[in-house]
């Protein structure tokens, strides 16, 4: 048999003494009911050389092995959180069966609830003929996962993760998107976001992050045209290291909140950090472990009022953290907004597969999207066979790590270019990667979302970019808040009316 139990090294700091919060202090803190050393804790740990031959060679077809991830959960005292899915379903790619509406009957079978949720919003004046999901019983398992949120019979949150480039990393688009949802199917928290600032002008909704100087970004670096890192960056690839005595790092939360699940390295060598609530220390985390590997630990706080989770490094080791998920004690939608200013398809190419795919597959999305396109849509280089073949490559990565994930993809907004500096009109090029992006979704069995045809198609931005108020920025690739904020809305209204779609089908009832 295989040994699958994490083993824990706490090492022992030469600068401070191990945080203990005093009795007051976990008397202020009320769900957490256990001294420094007993908090809930939540570590994965996993390994290539785990996975069993038959199983490896179960997903040969895809490159790497299949890395399976193990969940430990360590309860203490008696505060408890909402439950979570144990497991997810274990398929071998993202295509949908041909009758996927009636897969699972023990929903269909359920009535709504009687109280009915706000009325499906209404696609913006203007929007294009084409703004609708296409191939959308693709998204079967999605729908099922809300189906279950809607009759009282969800495990847990239902999680959309969206990788993109800046339109994404702005949350502004995927913002009004998530407000949408969550106005709709209930709000299960903000979900992930960066603990620091790991690349200039990160922002969040209902966050701010900030870190002083002693921490460095990381997420690796390209140098004589080829890249140089480690590609251990957590989930959304972006990540903050510091080995210094006193380095701080913290997120200011203004969102609802009830639970914070710090994500980090463990990693020989690796130091130990001290982590604040409200500015009380309520414990440290030692990230010293034998091999590299994804690790997480909880902590629950009360869900009213703003709260500021920090870190604190120890100086004894390089701590290299990622991130933190924050969650409420409800169940409902949660997106996380996983953006990086530049990005493209290829840029998750270069993170390391099984260190990415424990990540993944321990966030447990039930929706995968990927927003890419718009820096492609620049470089006059890159070839459609080749872009097409990173989008493969890169959902063939996502479906061995989350097998059970629905996935789609969210096509580029419209971008304009120039000659002259006078006039602009929409990039060929940018045509040319939405039909790549098409071919690629149809084939993969993921459905498809033309945010280019919702806002108007050829021309649009570069009217928008001529409008007073502007509704485009004068680059005319990025835009103003509101037309982001429609853009997004646009895109929620079209995932209900697609999921009202598909409860009609499975023959449930349809609220409007």
């Amino acid at each position: 048999m295989h040994d699958l139990s994490p083993r824990v090294v706490e090492v022992a700091s030469a600068h401070l003494p191990p945080c203990e919060p005093s009795a007051g202090v976990r008397k202020k803190l009320s769900p957490i009911r256990a001294p420094c050393n007993a908090l809930r804790e939540v570590r994965v740990r996993s390994s290539p050389s785990l996975v069993p031959p038959s199983v490896r060679a179960g997903f040969a077809g895809f490159g790497l092995g299949f890395v399976p991830v193990l969940l430990l959960l360590a309860a203490c005292g008696d505060a408890v959180a909402k439950a979570k899915p144990a497991s997810v379903e274990t398929l071998s790619a993202f295509a949908e069966p041909a009758n996927n509406a009636a897969r699972d009957t023990s929903i269909a079978r359920v009535e709504a609830p009687t109280t009915e949720g706000p009325p499906t919003p209404a696609m913006p004046v203007g929007a294009g003929a084409g703004a609708g999901v296409e191939w959308p019983l693709r998204l079967g398992r999605f729908f099922e996962s809300i189906a279950r949120l809607e009759a009282g019979q969800a495990q847990g949150d239902v999680r959309i993760v969206q990788f993109g480039d800046s339109h994404t990393a702005a949350d502004i688009e995927t913002a009004a998107t998530r407000r949408t949802l969550q106005d709709r199917f209930g709000d299960g928290g903000r979900g992930f976001v960066a603990i620091g600032k790991p690349f200039s002008g990160y922002r969040q909704e209902g966050v701010r992050s900030g870190m002083s100087s002693q921490w460095s970004a990381e997420r690796g670096v390209f140098a004589k045209g080829k890249f140089k890192g480690d590609g251990l960056y957590g989930l959304a690839g972006i990540s903050v290291e510091a080995k210094h005595y006193a380095a701080r790092a913290w997120t200011d939360i203004h969102a609802r909140t009830s639970r914070a699940e710090l994500a980090y390295l463990e990693q020989p060598h690796g130091g130990s950090f001290d982590v604040f609530i409200d500015n009380a220390c309520v414990g440290r985390i030692a990230t010293r472990g034998v091999r590299a590997s994804s690790a997480f630990r909880a902590f629950e706080m009360s869900e009213g009022g703003a709260h500021q989770i920090g870190i604190r490094a120890s100086g004894d080791g390089e701590v290299r953290m990622f991130g933190v998920s924050l969650e409420r004690s409800q169940h409902g939608i949660v997106l996380d907004a996983l953006g990086i200013n530049g990005a493209r398809a290829a840029t998750c190419l270069q993170w390391n597969e099984a260190h990415w795919s424990e990540q993944l597959t321990h966030r447990a999305p039930a929706l995968v999207v990927l927003a890419y396109g718009t820096n492609e849509s620049a470089d006059p280089r890159t070839t459609p066979q080749v872009y097409e073949q990173r989008l493969v490559d890169l959902l063939g990565r996502m479906a061995r790590a989350v097998p059970a994930a629905s996935c789609l993809l969210l096509g580029p907004p419209d971008r304009a270019t120039t000659n002259d500096g006078r006039s602009w009109t929409t990039s060929p090029k940018l045509l040319e990667i939405i039909a790549s992006q098409r071919r690629v979704a149809e084939a993969a069995g993921c459905s498809f979302y033309d945010q280019f045809a919702a806002m108007g198609g050829v021309g649009t931005v570069a009217r928008w970019a001529e409008e007073d108020p502007p509704r485009a920025s004068k680059d005319r690739v990025h835009f103003a808040r509101d037309s982001y904020a429609q853009l997004g809305t646009t895109f929620a209204a079209s995932l209900i009316t697609a999921y009202l779609a598909w409860r009609h089908d499975a023959g449930m009832k349809v609220q409007r």
